[in-house]
Formats: structure tokens, C-alpha cells, sequence
């Protein structure tokens, strides 16, 4: 190598030092404006008090679209209201009467000290210590109940076997089946390792009128069942148990939950547990709203799934979203109510008696129940 090509690479990697050392030229900009003893400094304050603003500005923008949309829902719901859902609005303007009335004597007929080990939801619950296993005990008492008041009914198609879709491990079959020793209860689920459990508890209690199998409600199949039970099946699931019963022409008794995560044609995103099982072909679209009633009161799909969003609020900031006296709450509260009568409508469309009923306090605040009973 001579000299001269010595000195030419010596000055390319120069160059290329100083390239990558540059000053950017915001930096030399704002270098040029200050005196030559100013030091060199990037403004990140300016910088960073730009991106407050921005986000403060897209937060109040969210704001400004989730009041509208509030506005909107709150008065078709004034116009749903008006067209008398159920049946079961007063002319007064209060929604809650939407709901049956309830016995004062909460006699549910379980003797929870003498069913067999492993039928007590309380005495099976280990995460939630004594308020879960008494919020269990009553969500599965208020299916006690009603499961007694449709096989009291004169008339009506014999009921030998329920089916508790999406059982989990199992809280509702068991004491059911422990309580009605004449009916087969089938608890259906897609996670195996829930119904391992329930297969243990029932193997531990000794009983020989329930069983547990792997399962989809997207199949649309009733299991043979007299009657479908679904206990907080969550979003459009609830759906596909309203519209399994429906087809077969049973009774149901549903306590919906997490309405806001039903989607655009009534499918949730699958998860691998329901990829292992689910074939695409056999899922129907869900229309939403559900009922005709609901469409007439100006709902459209993004109508309802606002309301829908709004109906899963669970409170804030030591918000209690069931507090009647709640002013925060009482447009979620109504939208719940609102979500659960259009299902209600859409069996009553279909030739049922319909009825929605509260869950006893301390049960949670998902305790909306549907009882259906095909004309």
C-alpha cells in the first residue's frame, strides 16, 4: 500500500467517525441559536411536553365519543323501555320492574349440611375463602329454585335430564343432581381439566345421576337434554345456549355474564382449547341485537354493543355498580337489564314465557337469570 491509498483510508474513517457522531439537526439547529458558549443539548423537554398534550388531547377526544355514545344508548333505551320489554316496565318510567318479583321466603330446599362430600359449592371453593363459597352457594340455590318451580308445572314435558352447559367444575350439577335424585344431570365443558375435577367430585360423592363430558355449545347439540342449565356462561356462549334450547323446545334457566364480550357475529376469539374441539362449519351467526322488539327501538349493532360495553361495568374507585343509589351506575344497571330483555324477547319470538329474576343478595353482581318455558 503506498502512502497516498494510506492517507485516503485514514480519511474515509474519519468521515465515516464523524458520520456516525453527528449532531442531529434539531440539535445543531437549536446549537445555532445559542451563543458558543451555550452547551449543546437536545430540548426534551419541549419534546416530551408535546407528547402530554397529544395524549391529554386524544384522551379527552375518547371522553367527548364515550359520552356520545352514552347519550345515544341512554335514550334508545328510553325507547326500548317505552315498547314494554317482558311485559314487565311500569308506566312510571322504572326499569327494574323488568324483573319478576321475588318471594320474600328465600326457602331454597337444599339441605347443604346433608348432601354428600364434594356436592357443596362452598365447601369445594379454595381461592375465595367464605364470601365466595356463600356467593356460590347462592347462585346455585337460585337454580335449585327455579329447576323446582318448572318440574311443579301441570303440563309440561317431563324433565329427566339437565344439561348444565359450561359447568366448570361442576357447582351447579352437583347439588342438583344431589337434590333431585330422579333427574340425570350431564355437565358439559370445553376444559378438560375442569371436568377432570368435576369427574373427581362426583366420583367422591358417590352419586350415579350426573356425568361430565368435553363439549362445545358452538355444536349447537342439546345433549339430550329436558331442560338446559347455563350458570355465567360468558359473552355470546350464553346465546348459544338460548338458542340450543330454543330449537329443542325445552326450558332454560340462564345466568348470562360478561356481555361485553360478545363480537361481531357472535363469536369470540378461539382460543386452543376450543381449536382442539370446534369446527368452524357449525357456527351460526348470532344477529344483535337478538330481538325484533329492540330493532324496533332504533338499536342497531353498534348501538348494542355499546350498550353492551356498558353493561359490564363492575365499578370503580369503590364504586359499587349494583347501589341503587349509585348515580354512576344506573345507566350500566339499565343497559344490563336492557341486554337481558332482548334476549328474553327473542325466546318470547319463539313461542316461550320468559321471565327474568335477580339472584338473592350476595351473590355477585352478575345475577340476572332468565327462565324459559316453551308455549
Amino acid at each position: 500500500m503506498t502512502r497516498a491509498q494510506a492517507s485516503i483510508g485514514v480519511d474515509r474513517a474519519v468521515a465515516r467517525a464523524r458520520a456516525t457522531t453527528r449532531t442531529p439537526r434539531c440539535a445543531r439547529a437549536a446549537f445555532a441559536s445559542r451563543s458558543d458558549d451555550a452547551p449543546c443539548v437536545v430540548d426534551d423537554e419541549d419534546a416530551e411536553a408535546k407528547r402530554i398534550k397529544q395524549r391529554a388531547h386524544r384522551k379527552r377526544n375518547r371522553a367527548r365519543c364515550r359520552t356520545r355514545a352514552n347519550e345515544r344508548v341512554d335514550a334508545l333505551l328510553e325507547k326500548f323501555r317505552a315498547l314494554r320489554p317482558l311485559e314487565r316496565a311500569n308506566d312510571d318510567g322504572s326499569w327494574e320492574t323488568v324483573y319478576a318479583e321475588e318471594e320474600e321466603d328465600r326457602d331454597d330446599g337444599v339441605d347443604w349440611d346433608g348432601l354428600p362430600p364434594g356436592a357443596d359449592p362452598f365447601g369445594t371453593n379454595k381461592k375465595g375463602g367464605r364470601e365466595r363459597g356463600m356467593r356460590k352457594r347462592n347462585q346455585v340455590m337460585t337454580f335449585v329454585k327455579h329447576l323446582r318451580a318448572l318440574l311443579s308445572l301441570r303440563g309440561r314435558r317431563e324433565i329427566k335430564r339437565c344439561v348444565d352447559f359450561g359447568c366448570g367444575t361442576g357447582n351447579v350439577s352437583m347439588t342438583c343432581a344431589a337434590t333431585f335424585p330422579e333427574i340425570d344431570f350431564v355437565g358439559v365443558d370445553l376444559n378438560a381439566t375442569s371436568i377432570e375435577i368435576l369427574n373427581s367430585r362426583i366420583r367422591k360423592s358417590g352419586l350415579t345421576n350426573v356425568s361430565a363430558v368435553v363439549g362445545l355449545i358452538e355444536d349447537g347439540d342439546t345433549f339430550g337434554a329436558d331442560c338446559a342449565l347455563a350458570l355465567h356462561v360468558c359473552g355470546s356462549a350464553t346465546d348459544r345456549v338460548l338458542n340450543s334450547a330454543v330449537r329443542a323446545r325445552i326450558p332454560f334457566v340462564i345466568a348470562p355474564c360478561c356481555v361485553g364480550k360478545v363480537q361481531e357475529g357472535g363469536m369470540r376469539s378461539l382460543n386452543r382449547m376450543r381449536n382442539d374441539l370446534i369446527s368452524l362449519d357449525k357456527i351460526e351467526d348470532i344477529e344483535r341485537p337478538r330481538s325484533r322488539l329492540m330493532r324496533a327501538a332504533g338499536f342497531d349493532f353498534e348501538a348494542y354493543m355499546s350498550a353492551a360495553t356498558l353493561a359490564d361495568w363492575s365499578g370503580h374507585q369503590g364504586v359499587d355498580p349494583s347501589d341503587p343509589n349509585e348515580p354512576l351506575a344506573a345507566l350500566p344497571r339499565r343497559a344490563k337489564s336492557a341486554i337481558e330483555a332482548d334476549r328474553g324477547e327473542f325466546a318470547r319470538e319463539h313461542a316461550y314465557d320468559v321471565t327474568l329474576h335477580k339472584m338473592p343478595a350476595q351473590s355477585g353482581i352478575r345475577d340476572d337469570v332468565l327462565v324459559g318455558i316453551p308455549l
